[in-house]
Order: C-alpha cells, then sequence, then structure tokens
C-alpha cells in the first residue's frame, strides 16, 4: 500500500480521547463511506466517538452500516471533544458545523483529511493526498499505515466512497494503488452486492421522471460542447429527488457525445445557488470553480454563486461561451 508522506493523524489519537466526525454540507458518496467507515474504525481506539451531518434520512446511502447513528450538527457541542476531524472537506467553509470548533483555537485539535486539489489547509493537522481517488481511500490507506484491522462494516462504508469517487472505476483518478487497496477491502469482507444494488439497481422512479424532465429542459450550448441544467428548489420538492441524486444526472449530461463540459445550477435559496461543473477529457474544472470561488478536481468542481438562480445563469452561460471561443480561436477547432 502506498504511504501517505503527511505524518498520520490517527498516531495522534489516544484511548481516553473524544473526537467529533463532520464532513462537507450536502454529504455525497464519498463523505458518507469516509465518515462512518472512521466512525466504526475508532470506537475500539478512543473513548468516544461521535460522526455529525446534515440529517437527510432519505438519503441512498442510508444502506450504510452505521448510517442511523450520524448525529445532527445542531446536536455538535465543541467543548465537549479533544479532536474534531473533518473529512473530505475542501475548505473550512466546506465543513459542516466546524464554526464553533474554529473558535475555541488551541482548545481543540483540528484534523483535515482530504483529497481535493483545491484544499486550503484550513487546519491544526492537514493531510491532503491529492493521488488519493477518494478520501475513503486515503482513510484506508492511513488504517492500513497503523496495522489497524478493516472489519466489515468498515470496509463496505470505504467501498462506498471509493465507489462513487471513480465513477465505479471508470475516472482518470482511478489508479493501480485504487484496485490494490479495493481488493484488500473486499478480501476483508466489504458487501459489493449491498452496493451494487444499492447505488445502482434501486433507482426511485421519481429519480427518473426528474431525470427525463431535466434532459427536456437541458440548454446545449457553445455548438453542443457544454450542457447547462437550471434545478429549481421547487422542482427538486415536486419531484421529491434529494440534492445527492444531482450527482448522476449531471454525470449523464456529461456522457452525452461531444460534450466537454455539463454544468448544473441547484437554488439553494432565493440568494444562493450551488454550482457543479464535470468535465470529460481536457478541460480543468477546478480552474473554473476558482474563478468563482470554489473549488474541487480537474474534472468536478463546484462553487457556489451568491446570487439568484436566474442571475447565476446569466453569469454562467457567458463564461461557459466565451471559454469555448477562446479554446477554439486557439486550436483552430476542438
Amino acid at each position: 500500500m502506498r504511504k501517505i508522506q503527511n505524518k498520520n493523524p490517527l498516531q495522534l489519537l489516544k484511548a481516553h480521547h473524544k473526537v467529533a466526525l463532520v464532513t462537507h454540507v450536502h454529504p455525497d458518496g464519498d463523505a458518507y463511506g469516509s465518515l462512518l467507515g472512521l466512525l466504526h474504525l475508532l470506537k475500539s481506539k478512543v473513548q468516544q466517538v461521535e460522526a455529525f451531518a446534515e440529517e437527510d434520512q432519505r438519503s441512498k446511502f442510508n444502506f450504510l452500516p452505521g448510517f442511523g447513528e450520524i448525529r445532527n450538527v445542531s446536536g455538535l457541542v465543541a467543548g465537549e471533544f479533544d479532536y474534531c476531524i473533518a473529512l473530505d472537506c475542501g475548505s473550512a467553509q466546506r465543513a459542516y458545523g466546524i464554526e464553533s470548533f474554529l473558535k475555541l483555537g488551541s482548545q481543540i485539535t483540528i484534523v483535515n483529511v482530504d483529497h481535493h486539489i483545491s484544499n486550503t489547509k484550513f487546519a491544526h493537522v492537514n493531510v491532503v493526498d491529492v493521488e488519493s481517488s477518494s478520501t475513503a481511500e486515503l482513510v484506508a490507506c492511513l488504517s492500513n499505515e497503523m496495522g489497524w484491522e478493516l472489519g466489515e462494516d468498515i470496509a463496505t462504508c470505504l467501498l462506498t466512497g471509493i465507489v462513487m469517487d471513480t465513477g465505479h472505476y471508470l475516472y482518470e483518478n482511478t489508479t493501480d494503488k485504487t484496485h490494490e487497496i479495493v481488493a484488500n477491502l473486499l478480501r476483508v469482507g466489504a458487501d459489493q452486492g449491498l452496493i451494487r444494488y444499492n447505488l445502482y439497481q434501486n433507482r426511485p422512479v421519481q429519480n427518473v421522471r426528474f431525470m427525463a424532465h431535466l434532459v427536456d429542459h437541458m440548454e446545449l450550448l457553445s455548438k453542443g460542447r457544454a450542457v447547462l441544467m437550471s434545478v429549481p428548489d421547487e422542482s427538486m420538492r415536486q419531484f421529491g429527488v434529494a440534492y445527492e441524486d444531482l450527482d448522476e444526472m449531471i454525470a449523464y449530461a456529461r456522457d452525452i457525445a461531444g460534450v466537454e463540459l455539463a454544468v448544473i445550477l441547484k437554488e439553494l435559496n432565493k440568494t444562493e445557488t450551488k454550482v457543479s461543473f464535470r468535465s470529460k477529457c481536457w478541460l480543468d474544472v477546478n480552474e473554473l470553480a476558482s474563478q468563482l470561488g470554489g473549488g474541487g478536481h480537474q474534472r468536478a468542481a463546484g462553487a457556489v454563486i451568491e446570487d439568484s438562480l436566474q442571475e447565476a445563469r446569466k453569469i454562467l452561460i457567458p463564461m461557459m461561451e466565451t471559454l469555448f471561443a477562446e479554446v477554439t480561436h486557439e486550436n483552430g477547432s476542438v
């Protein structure tokens, strides 16, 4: 297994410590997988460990072992913990509920475990490995480095995070090391059948209908090289789909022949719009997201625009058109 160059933060944890685990807003598969995987790992290693995230019992990841143990961040009391480990968070702003910890300063140690190239290294201890396919892979590496045994529940959670962030091993962040780690997770009992059924063979009918709705209303831009989908909050409620379900829908749009860039605008409220970018071959969407104060990876990134959905659309469309016009000018054709 690949060694992590940064100091392993798990070495810091002792039997008498109390540890809080947090992840980013609107958790995805890697967020839940790494959060729950580490929760199970630390139960026998420290005095107390609690996992906190946004509460959403409708989540398609509610099949994961320990999902019901996740506590709402409203119950997070910073003074009760010695360590706070933020998983899969590119910045402090993305770490849900971490504000109270940041105010305590030296009274608590904040650990940042992540794989995003745009990570701001916001914690006291930062373990950011951009070569890892996912934060779940990084957690697996760190635990292997410690010589800790991985049980079936831990392996299932970590495998879920890896599967989701690699697009089931299709994305270019999948390496030979990723496959080595996955092989080890399967050897110790990761339930691949449970993951496959719940994530790929149990799609709610309303999600299929919502996908059809989005496809019917999507905008093809830049001579078919970019796709824009706009998602009002009202339509999410009308179809009964969860925020996390948008990931598979933007991937569907990106995979259209000739498309390099797919963008989804999601209305968070009347003055905030979440932008998600996905690219296929050459476009660095982390750079694109950074222009809007966000970040992520070369092929997957996001940002929040402090404006309405319609105003965000007015910002994004010219940006996309200019981007592809410049590329065409530089290269003759794309």
